[in-house]
């Protein structure tokens, strides 16, 4: 029997994997399947001068809230690729998330950086619609005096429009939401404008879903439509069936709304977060708790997806959703693991001191 080198058995199992539709590094960044696109680049990530494994890799780390390790990554990859706008971008966005978390004169100088890098990635890329969104919202949310400008941040919708209609379309509504005097007409029409521009993303599809179940508009007709098409357009994303399972549980459709969850673990077995949403929906409703501890406490089994709830909030949650049944003891010692977890979460002290009253 003639033995494959080590290296090579290890090269052509990821070759294989990658070359699945839905397993290539890109794919898997593009649908947000940090966990799998995290177990593909960290060995790969050890090579120093492997760049592109270094960005996918602060990608995933940014996902998972390791900022300095996601910043360190991204410096490395920029520093291998200077010429690569999507690393800058990358390297934006962690020092953007570190600054979000650091004091104001630290969050100035970090935001400093940031906005250089932006400005970096659409230098070398005018066409990088993801950069310009990013620098839309800094304009849009950024002080005056770290360089804030929201006529700046509408000139970038433009620019985005220009390159993408659906995309600027999209912007075009994240401002109206953000505006003071927003309409309800307006944002939905440039959602209505996005979904004639490319009906076949997914993006466009889930954001109408959103808009429709939400609860100024509670159009439960179409907020179903939309998700439904966006779970055809791509059934391999959780975010079509974490909308779907909320639409379910307002409409009391409960026997739908295990087969979206079992649908939905058949499809991405390593993503629950529709368990989660269909928990906490369940419980804000105030319809069933001991449905809502099931889904919770099914969301507890696993790791969590990428920026899907810490387990910290689903403990915080089944918590509640325990007290609710009379379960006192249970519910305490709950909130006692989401503090373990998290000890500055201040909702779940809130809730531990008074059960702990009572």
């Amino acid at each position: 029997m003639i033995r494959k080198p080590l290296l090579l058995l290890v090269s052509l199992a990821f070759l294989t994997f990658a070359l699945a539709a839905d397993n290539s590094p890109q794919a898997l960044l593009e649908a947000g399947h940090w966990k799998r696109l995290r177990q593909i680049v960290e060995p790969l990530a050890v090579n120093p001068k492997d760049a592109q494994a270094a960005y996918l890799l602060s990608c995933a780390k940014t996902a998972f809230g390791d900022l300095d390790s996601a910043l360190e990554l991204a410096q490395r990859a920029v520093s291998l690729e200077p010429g690569n706008s999507e690393y800058h971008l990358q390297l934006a966005v962690a020092y953007g998330r570190k600054a979000n978390k650091a004091s104001f004169l630290k969050a100035m100088n970090l935001g400093g950086q940031y906005k250089s890098e932006l400005k970096k990635a659409v230098e070398l890329d005018a066409k990088n619609v993801d950069a310009l969104w990013e620098l839309m919202e800094f304009y849009w949310h950024a002080p005056g005096i770290a360089g804030g400008d929201q006529k700046k941040a509408r000139a970038m919708a433009d620019d985005i429009m220009r390159i993408n209609a659906a995309k600027g379309y999209l912007a075009l509504a994240d401002l109206a939401q953000l505006a003071q005097n927003k309409q309800q007409a307006d944002i939905e029409d440039y959602y209505r404008k996005a979904a004639l521009a490319d009906p076949k993303s997914y993006e466009v599809q889930l954001r109408l879903a959103h808009f429709y179940s939400s609860d100024k508009q509670r159009n439960y007709e179409l907020a179903e439509k939309h998700a439904q098409q966006a779970i055809t357009l791509d059934p391999d994303r959780t975010g079509g069936y974490r909308t779907m399972a909320a639409i379910r549980v307002e409409q009391e459709r409960w026997q739908d709304l295990d087969l979206v969850l079992h649908n939905a673990e058949a499809r991405v077995p390593d993503d629950l977060s529709p368990y989660f949403q269909a928990g906490l929906e369940t419980l804000l409703a105030g319809k069933d708790p001991s449905r809502a501890e099931r889904y919770l406490r099914k969301y507890l089994t696993q790791e969590p997806e990428d920026y899907a709830p810490h387990l910290s909030r689903a403990h915080w949650r089944l918590g509640q959703a325990l007290e609710k049944q009379g379960r006192k003891a249970e519910a305490v010692a709950e909130l006692e693991s989401a503090l373990r977890l998290e000890p500055d979460f201040e909702e779940a002290k809130k809730d531990l001191k008074r059960l702990k009253q009572q």
